[in-house]
């Protein structure tokens, strides 16, 4: 934030006493004082304001006495040993040279050396030189500058104000050593700019020169819009590997799996929640549609949806190639596109307006299945993502820009004893720049024996990797028994399979993991009972606790943090197809860091179809608190998208809208 021109504190503690009263100050004794060898005094001036400082000052001195106007005698500034400073306010500008002494306790004064403090004021700013740019380029919303250096001695840099394209006033304070080329990305109007001058280093007060201005752009309106679909329609789909209790996993999968990561993310700039889903053009049809859409939460509408990729031209109509979201620190939302395997890549989008959807444009592609895309404005994309050399194996690659990428990484691939094969699924997620993934392992690479659940964090952007109490971790990591190995479900008979379902922070930035575990991957009563468990980072241990059971290893939820407390929302309530994918929708909650759970509120009953995934958008607000799909896992039927509010109130969205903007249907 800039400072404000003119923003002083008025301090108590001063006191001005009048010449020849009888507080005045007596001369200098002449006898020996106090030690003043490392005492230091110093003072610095600002926007019609002072800051006087001092620090070594022996413990006989209780105070400092500063005439700034022989008028109006000395200023009694209570200082006492050690260090500290006080501000003086409302002066006028000019320089002052300020004779001043210590007081001491013993009623002695010990002579100072005067200071001199030159105050600034409107009179300074007046006379500052103008800037200038050596050349601009303006090309639609995006405007790139080169800025000439100012020569004089307290030239800071440059201040940039423009309308963004959404009509926001932005403010840009360029540094010296950046203003030799500036580039801006979302420009809607004229920039004006000014030269930017500090006189004082030590002091924050800045003094602007002569504004000019450059022409703003014809910002392109005519870029060619996404196809829509007039309504939210999920995908549905059939894994296969069927059984007397259906497949092994079937239904409305428009937001499978968890591993994308993450499908909705809300924005306080513009207070909408922009969320990706697997689509379709119709209920009867296996078609892949990438799409993606926006919750309004002031109107409490939903606008028309967008295709991002069609899939289905492809051939592809598998939920596996379902896109993430993110939005980077302009404002542009990034749609990330998976690939199934290494067969087919994964593909990145990014908006062509900042905060819209209604236009993207194609970026890159590579391999990139099951894609966690975090973000941090000063850092950019750091990508979690699977790779099928063979089995699957767990990478990483950071971007400064998303179009730019550093090479693959290996994070983790287990083998043990004679296995040839290593697979893992994991889960992970940000706070601050603390990068957090938990992950189980495959064994002998296959997808149905996952188990145990191990943890990496790093807090240099992927330079290093430790355990949750800092402990170095080797990556990738190669070792069943890793020192990140957090639960070993291998080893036990009655719960040996570990499906992992989200990772959040308890208010102190340790993980919470929410997984789910079975005695395997089968459909039925044959795969034993399915339990809900998180198992917590408390500081110094891992507990585990219980939460609930449901009937299916895919049933799926996520977890949120609200303070103390935490909430789970997931279809842990049996559903119509009883042995199905998902179920009835079930919220959650502890006060006591998971000891107790209770069983808060059913949010759905007697649904026509089991309800799956439900998905937490990141930094979730009241409103647009969850999202998730319905579907019969035993034939294919249409699949409806819904949303809950904070609350719990529960909205369908529309399947036919005509116009660009539409109300949910509350149920």
């Amino acid at each position: 934030m800039l400072p404000r021109p003119g923003i002083s504190l008025l301090f108590a503690c001063f006191l001005a006493v009048s010449c020849g009263g009888e507080n005045t100050p007596a001369e200098p004794s002449g006898q020996s004082g106090p030690d003043m060898s490392g005492a230091e005094v110093s003072a610095a001036g600002g926007r019609e304001r002072a800051e006087v400082r001092w620090k070594g000052l022996p413990g006989e001195i209780t105070s400092l006495a500063l005439t700034l106007d022989p008028q109006k005698g000395a200023t009694v500034i209570p200082a006492g040993s050690g260090e500290g400073h006080v501000e003086l306010d409302n002066l006028a500008e000019k320089t002052y040279r300020c004779p001043m002494f210590g007081m001491c306790s013993d009623g002695t004064t010990v002579a100072m050396d005067d200071l001199s403090i030159t105050v600034y004021g409107s009179r300074y700013e007046a006379g500052l030189p103008g800037g200038g740019e050596v050349s601009h380029t303006v090309s639609g919303a995006r405007a790139s500058i080169c800025l000439k250096a100012v020569s004089h001695y307290s030239y800071y840099g440059y201040l940039l104000e423009y309308t963004s394209v959404n009509g926001e006033p932005k403010t840009m304070l360029v540094e010296r050593t950046e203003a030799a080329s500036v580039t801006l990305i979302d420009v809607g109007s004229a920039i004006s700019v000014r030269p930017v001058f500090k006189p004082e280093a030590t002091m924050d007060d800045l003094f602007y020169g002569p504004e000019f201005e450059i022409a703003a752009g014809s910002v392109e309106e005519n870029y060619p819009p996404n196809e829509t679909v007039d309504g939210y329609r999920g995908i549905w789909f059939d894994l296969g590997q069927a059984s007397d209790y259906g497949s092994k996993y079937s239904g409305g999968l428009g937001t499978y799996t968890m591993k994308h990561i993450p499908m909705a993310i809300y924005s306080p700039v513009v207070n909408k929640t922009f969320f990706v889903y697997g689509g379709t053009p119709a209920d009867n049809k296996k078609y892949l549609l990438c799409m993606i859409g926006c919750y309004d939460h002031a109107t409490g509408m939903l606008q028309k949806p967008r295709i991002v990729m069609d899939k289905g031209v492809l051939g592809v109509a598998d939920p596996h190639d379902d896109p993430t979201v993110q939005i980077d620190r302009d404002g542009y939302v990034w749609v990330f596109v998976a690939g199934r395997s290494n067969k087919r890549n994964g593909v990145r989008y990014r908006s062509r307006k900042p905060y819209d959807i209604t236009s993207f444009e194609y970026i890159n592609e590579d391999i990139m299945a099951y894609p966690q895309v975090m973000y941090h404005p000063d850092k950019g994309f750091f990508l979690f993502y699977t790779r099928y050399d063979g089995t699957r194996q767990l990478f990483w690659r950071t971007s400064r820009d998303g179009v730019n990428w550093t090479d693959y990484k290996q994070l983790a691939s287990i083998k043990e004893g004679t296995e040839k094969n290593s697979g893992h699924y994991q889960i992970s997620n940000i706070c601050g720049t603390k990068l957090c993934t938990a992950f189980n392992r495959h064994i002998n690479g296959n997808v149905d024996t996952r188990t145990n659940i191990y943890y990496v964090q790093s807090t240099d952007w992927g330079q290093s990797w430790t355990t949750a109490d800092g402990s170095p971790v080797k990556v990738p990591v190669t070792e069943r028994y890793s020192n990140c190995l957090v639960r070993d479900y291998q080893i036990t008979d009655e719960t040996h399979n570990c499906y992992i379902k989200d990772l959040n922070f308890d208010s102190a930035g340790n993980p919470i993991i929410l997984y789910v575990t079975s005695r395997s991957h089968t459909t039925g009563p044959e795969g034993g009972t399915r339990i809900w468990h998180v198992i917590h980072w408390t500081g110094s241990t891992w507990d585990e606790s219980v939460i609930t059971t449901s009937t299916h290893c895919y049933d799926s939820g996520s977890l949120w943090v609200e303070g103390n407390d935490w909430v789970v929302i997931a279809p842990t309530n049996p559903g119509p197809q009883y042995w199905g994918a998902g179920g009835e929708v079930v919220r959650w909650r502890t006060s006591d860091q998971g000891r107790t759970w209770t069983k808060e509120a059913e949010l759905t009953s007697g649904s026509t179809n089991n309800q799956t995934y439900m998905r937490r958008p990141w930094y979730a607000a009241d409103g647009f608190y969850c999202f998730w799909a319905d579907g019969n896992p035993d034939k294919i039927t249409r699949s409806n998208l819904y949303f809950c509010t904070k609350d719990g109130t529960v909205y369908r969205m529309p399947y036919q809208m005509d116009a660009e903007w539409a109300k949910p249907e509350r149920l």
